[in-house]
């Protein structure tokens, strides 16, 4: 397991004056990035939110607020870009695309995972642009779990969703949420979010 800690978000590189953009899922991941980009940084962050089948526009400004109230902060709503529905990685990159005046630096919150484990999982690529930073790279969901208690902010878990089947609530059987359920297993700790 990894210790996500402040150092994995680059914050030495980042200037004072940069706009950073997030990709903002309403997941899990995504969620707790948005927290420590906004506790660790005093820069403004924009949010960005494809709209795919998965109800993510659902979850993202309530996560937002939530952060804002937290941490006094005043990130704006996310902005919806990306065709949902084309493949999953042309989305991102057609998005990507449409907002590259938007940010100095872009945040992608996805995370690695066992596949001796956890086969049939997404191909999560390493982006080389240096301005797109990916600091749960190498974190299993075990780690994002972990981290929601070391900051004491499992409430936020409450405001997030993990399924890519249903828009509301868990089918318990698409590949995400059994990497939710398998995280939670690993650590031993009841769930306690429904989405």
């Amino acid at each position: 397991m990894r210790r996500i800690t402040s150092d994995l978000l680059n914050p030495s590189t980042i200037k004072p004056t940069d706009r950073l953009g997030m990709m903002l899922s309403g997941g899990m991941d995504s969620a707790l990035l948005l927290y420590l980009l906004s506790l660790n940084t005093q820069n403004e962050i924009v949010c960005f939110t494809i709209p795919k089948t998965d109800g993510a526009a659902n979850y993202v400004n309530p996560i937002i607020a939530w952060v804002n109230g937290k941490l006094g902060r005043n990130i704006q709503g996310s902005k919806l870009i990306g065709n949902p529905k084309l493949y999953h990685s042309a989305i991102i990159n057609e998005a990507i695309k449409s907002i590259e005046n938007e940010y100095d630096f872009l945040y992608f919150a996805g995370n690695s995972y066992p596949s001796e484990i956890l086969p049939g999982g997404p191909n999560r690529i390493k982006r080389v642009n240096p301005k797109h930073i990916q600091p749960f790279f190498d974190c299993y969901k075990t780690d994002i779990v972990r981290s929601y208690i070391e900051f004491g902010i499992l409430d936020l878990i409450l405001l997030t969703h993990t399924c890519t089947e249903w828009e509301f609530g868990r089918c318990n059987n698409c590949w995400q949420c059994r990497e939710r359920a398998w995280a939670f297993n690993q650590l031993n700790i009841q769930d306690i979010g429904t989405l």
